[in-house]
Parts: structure tokens; C-alpha cells; sequence
């Protein structure tokens, strides 16, 4: 088998994943990187999937590469945003994890009352409005504090 051909622990050859991660602004991690078993936790303890792969996306770029690579490499896809689906739907068991914790820009326009929020944030800290009552939206909260980033 040349060097090429050298197969990872996602079944895909070395040099696809080492495309994908130097077209990433982002890291990508696998297993056995040093921060893998940090990187696939998420805060429902009970939850322990083996993602194949982590994009820790840092923009859009790096998504669209991301969800590239698993549509042509056949893999499933999870999205991981602050971590806290108690499912642990952010995860996927030999499949590709974006993780986009990474992305919590917000970009606040008080005249037309919007908010773009990108998918790292968590809503404690994600939309600080102009003044308490300046704004309402919908949202669940729980009593539980937020995990520390």
C-alpha cells in the first residue's frame, strides 16, 4: 500500500483528510490527537460517541469545507454548537463532527432589531440587547450554570 493509500481510523485515506486539513483556517482533530478526548465531550456526561473526525470550524469557510468532505467521503454528519443537546445529537459515532464553539460572533443591529449570532455562542453569552428590556426572544432557560468555554 503506498503512502497515499494509508487508511485512517475513518476508513478515509491519509492524504483526503490531510487536504481537509490544510484547506481548514480551523483545526482538525482525530483520534489519538492530545485533545481529542477533550474535544468529543460534550456537557451530557452520559454521552460518549467517537467522532471519526472534529472540524473545529473557526467560519463559514471552514463549515462549507467541512460538509464538502462529508458529502463526497460518504460520511455521516453531526453539528456541535455550545454542546449542551442532552441527546448528544451533536456527536457521531466514525462520522465527521463540525464544531463551531469556536464561532460566537454576534453582530447586533439596534435600528432594524436583529441579531445574527453564529452557531458557537450559547445564550448566556450571545445577545447582550442595548438595555434589559430593549428586547425579548424566545428561550428556554434552565436553573443550571452555563459550562465553562
Amino acid at each position: 500500500m503506498s503512502e497515499a493509500q494509508v487508511m485512517t481510523v475513518a476508513g478515509l485515506e491519509e492524504g483526503s483528510v490531510k487536504a481537509l486539513a490544510s484547506e481548514l483556517r480551523g483545526e482538525l482533530i482525530q483520534p489519538g490527537d492530545e485533545n481529542y478526548e477533550a474535544a468529543r465531550r460534550v456537557y451530557n456526561g452520559m454521552v460518549d460517541k467517537r467522532p471519526g473526525l472534529i472540524a473545529r470550524c473557526t467560519d463559514t469557510a471552514d463549515v462549507i469545507a467541512a460538509v464538502n468532505f462529508a458529502r463526497q467521503n460518504g460520511l455521516e454528519l453531526a453539528i456541535r454548537g455550545g454542546g449542551h443537546n442532552v441527546a448528544g445529537m451533536g456527536l457521531s459515532d466514525g462520522g465527521l463532527v463540525i464544531d463551531l464553539s469556536l464561532m460566537k460572533s454576534v453582530h447586533v443591529d439596534p435600528q432594524a432589531r436583529t441579531a445574527r449570532v453564529q452557531g458557537g455562542c450559547t445564550l448566556g453569552k450571545s445577545i447582550t440587547p442595548p438595555t434589559p428590556s430593549a428586547w425579548e426572544y424566545p428561550v428556554a432557560l434552565s436553573q443550571q450554570p452555563a459550562s465553562p468555554d
